[in-house]
Formats: C-alpha cells, structure tokens, sequence
C-alpha cells in the first residue's frame, strides 16, 4: 500500500491566511475555531479503510500536519448536513475521496478509538453519530491529503480536519456575492427508532437506558430490566452478532480511574446479561472510556447522572 497517512487533528496557521494555499474551506454561520496545531515534518497513518477484522486499513502519509477544530451552533442540522457541504467544497477543489463512512459502516466504536482524534473538550465524539472522509489531491508540490471528521453533541456540532501537506485556509465568512454552501444544504429528516434492537440495528448504538450508577461505584441500581431484557432478546436471537459493552461516567476524579471505573461498570452488566439473562459470554466484551464521551453537561447534577451509562456498541453481524 501506498505510504501516506492521516490523523484527526486541527490546523494552527502561524502565517497570513493570504500567504496560504491549497482548498478554501467554508464552515457554518456562527462557527467557532476552538483548535489549532501544526507540526513542520510528520508521519500519520490515515484510514482508508472500515475497522474489520481486527484492523483499519490505513495509508502512511508525510509532511506537514495541520489540524483544525469546529464548532457549529446548536440546530437542527444533523451530521450528515455538516458532511454534505464539505465533501462538495474538496471535490470542486480537485480532491478525490478515497474513503467515506458513517458510524457503524467505519467500525463503530472500534473505528472511533484506534484513530487519533483531538481530545474532548475540544472534539466531541457520539459514538452514535459520526462520519468520517478522507481525500486527495496531487499538486506540483506532491500529493495533498484531508480527513474530516463531524460529530455532534446535544449542544452543538463539531467538524475536525486535518491536512497533510499545505494548510487548508478556513473562511468563517463569506462575502455577500459568494454563496455559503452549508446554506443550500437541503435538511434530512431524522430516522425516529424506538426499542434496544430497533436502535441497535439501525444505528449500531444504543443507551441501556433505566440502569442507573451511583457516583464513583459500579454496582447496578436502577430498573433496567427492561433494556436489559430487549438487549438478552436481541442478542438470542441473533447468536452470531457481537456487541461491546461501553462503560461512560462523570467527570468527577482523574481520567485514569474514571476509564477504569467505567470499564468495571460495563463488567457489571456483562455479569448480569450472562447469569441472569443467559446471554452467551462470547457475545459480549467491556470497554470503559471514563468521561469521555458525555452526553450532557457535567456541570449539574442531573448531567452527571446522565453521563454514568453503559452504551451497547454493535461490532460483528453475520
């Protein structure tokens, strides 16, 4: 394969944007910068490939790193608006894309975390909500390299690039004789599934809602039975998927005991699928990302609440 790579990251420009060349990239009305970094010389590995067995498939790639981090304003725009607009900007830009997924078509949570992404609070990541592109373009300098990475929280978007060779120029504005592209962008209508194996085969991803943990322990409280019971159902019924177990919790104490912490929470629902449910050990596997991942505000009481789950992650159907 060939050599060329790619990372999740931002672009800090440390020169004038006019002295920049290469893709001008047109972001959201209202969006906010929130990142930036850029490394002269590098080596990343970028995807190019869905996880599978075992493996992403990626391509080495040399040179200048830029990375960039975007925040959109709260709306009704979902990822695939934010994904739409600027695969439409690289490709009149002269970039091929090489690789395209949403979601459970990347990997999942498997996708997610063996690729470098720029840690939260600046990208957020719904492991139930993602797409991810990578693109390329040859120049009279070498081969010009872009991955995207859109997200969404409840609170806002998040759009992470990152560029291998000369630094994208990001435009927040744009001038009343230019249309801004996010602006024709027609609205898809959200899929509305309900139930744990609804969700699941839809989405790859659900919430065992009604478990509940109190702060700092991993033992169950809460009525999840129900979630629970769909979830032993889904999994009878369908012996040859697999599915990941994700422990998440608040973002009280350090990242090292909370990742911990989370793992040992996902461990306690394992336990209770295999002995009470008789779901099948082989089935299932716990993960723990600590606070990582939140989906609400650590600020309150009740987002802290939220925020100790346990996502189901799909990760093999046969």
């Amino acid at each position: 394969m060939r050599t060329q790579t790619f990372i999740f990251g931002l672009a800090a420009f440390c020169v004038p944007l006019a002295a920049m060349a290469g893709p001008v990239l047109q972001f959201p009305e209202g969006a906010i910068q929130s990142y930036q970094s850029i490394s002269p010389v590098g080596t990343l590995k970028m995807p190019v490939g869905p996880y599978a067995n075992g493996k992403i498939d990626r391509a080495r790639v040399e040179g200048e790193i830029s990375r960039l981090v975007w925040k959109t304003p709260a709306n009704d725009t979902n990822t695939l608006d934010l994904m739409n607009p600027l695969r439409s900007q690289l490709k009149d830009a002269g970039y091929s894309v090489l690789f395209e997924c949403a979601t459970r078509n990347c990997g999942g949570f498997d996708f997610r975390f063996k690729t470098d992404v720029v840690a939260e609070p600046e990208m957020h990541v719904d492991l139930g909500d993602f797409r991810y592109l990578a693109a390329s373009k040859r120049t009279k300098n070498g081969d010009e390299f872009i991955g995207l990475l859109v997200s969404r929280s409840p609170e806002r978007g998040f759009i992470q690039v990152t560029n291998i060779g000369t630094p994208i120029e990001p435009v927040e504005k744009v001038s009343a004789s230019t249309k801004n592209p996010f602006s024709e962008a027609a609205p898809v209508a959200p899929v509305v599934v309900t139930g744990v194996s609804d969700v699941l085969e839809q989405q790859g991803v659900v919430v065992l809602e009604g478990l509940e943990f109190q702060n700092g322990s991993a033992d169950l409280s809460g009525d999840g039975s129900k979630s629970l019971q769909e979830l032993a159902a889904f999994l009878t019924a369908h012996p040859k998927d697999a599915v990941v177990l994700v422990g998440h919790t608040d973002a009280t104490g350090t990242l090292a005991r909370n990742v911990a912490l989370s793992r040992e929470r996902a461990a306690s629902v394992m336990k209770r699928l295999v002995e009470t449910y008789g779901v099948s050990q082989g089935q299932i596997s716990a993960e723990g990302v600590g606070y990582l991942s939140p989906r609400a505000s650590n600020a309150t009481d009740e987002g802290r609440r939220k925020n100790r789950r346990v996502e189901v992650v799909l990760t093999a159907v046969n």
